[in-house]
This record gives structure tokens, sequence and C-alpha cells, in this order.
């Protein structure tokens, strides 16, 4: 019979705390009151905030110097097997980009950073085989999984390098003669 009170003692106190974690009323009163016909609406659920900030540049490049592109890459030929993107991000402090590394649509490789303030740079970079020519993209993406941003560039194949003719190359040395005591 004690369990039995304190249970029945318990549950009506549950309204008295429940009442100290709800969120509070909204300012206004609902224009429509709920009548004896109509249940009350129930609360919304808060969403994620959504994410905010911009790519103020990026570009592919085939070096990285004092976190700052050396050069702006569009095309590249594949003797070259590196290459760079870079990214300036801009308001999105505290949260997680990625850049997403795609070949002809297939995705290839992700890398993500956290960004640390206002202003942040970063970059990637892949490896690349000469066999994978065609146009390549990298995504800017946020941790809501917008894209911010993109940049493409094509990897091309090298030409082949042309054989010298006969008259070009340099004649063999006559061999030297065997030294006469």
């Amino acid at each position: 019979m004690k369990k039995l009170f304190a249970l029945i003692s318990t549950l009506a106190m549950l309204p008295a705390f429940a009442a100290e974690y709800a969120p509070p009323a909204a300012a206004q009163p609902a224009a429509n009151p709920p009548t004896a016909s109509q249940p009350a609406a129930q609360p919304a659920l808060q969403a994620m905030p959504k994410t905010t900030g911009t790519v103020a540049r990026a570009q592919f490049t085939n070096a990285i110097q004092d976190r700052e592109p050396v050069d702006k890459v569009s095309n590249l030929l594949n003797d070259k097997n590196r290459v760079y993107f870079f990214s300036e991000i801009k308001d999105a402090a505290d949260q997680k980009i990625t850049h997403r590394w795609e070949h002809d649509g297939k995705v290839m490789s992700e890398t993500s950073f956290d960004v640390g303030g206002d202003r942040w740079r970063v970059y990637s970079s892949k490896n690349l085989d000469p066999s994978w020519t065609g146009e390549w993209k990298v995504s800017v993406v946020d941790q809501a999984g917008s894209t911010l941003g993109a940049g493409t560039f094509t990897y091309e194949a090298a030409p082949a390098a042309a054989s010298q003719p006969a008259a070009a190359q340099p004649a063999a040395a006559p061999a030297a003669a065997p030294a006469q005591q």
C-alpha cells in the first residue's frame, strides 16, 4: 500500500516538473485558440540551425605557398600527377566544410576541415593517375550538405614525345685505341 501511495504521489507531481522543463510559451497569443473539438497544436520541433558561409575564392593550383595558391590551373597535362584545390571560406566559423573531389561524376575522395574563424583558408590535394583524364570537379560542401561553391579543371593526355631523327642524334665516339707501351 505504501508503494502504491508513493507511486500516485510521484505521478501527481509530474505536471509541476514538466512545467519547469517546458519551452517558454510564444510571446503572442494564438489567433484561433483551440476549442473543445480541436486539439491544441503541438509545438514545432526546432530545426538545426542552417549553416552559413560563402566561398570568397576557390581555384586549382600546382602548389600552395604561405597558405596561398601559386598559380591558377584550368587544364593540366597528365605528365603531372598532383593538383591542389584552394578555397577561402567566409562567415562559417565553428562549422565543418568538405572538399569533395569528383572525376566524371564519381566521388573520388573527400577531405573535411573544421573552420576556425570568419575568414578561413584551406586546401586539399589529389594524386592523379595518368589514366584519369577528363573533367575533375571539387565542390565545397557545408555540414548540412549544401554546396557553397565548386571549381573544375580538365586533366588531359600529354602529347607523345616525338622521336629524334637519326641525323640529330650524336654520332657514336670512335673506340679508343689501346695504349702502346
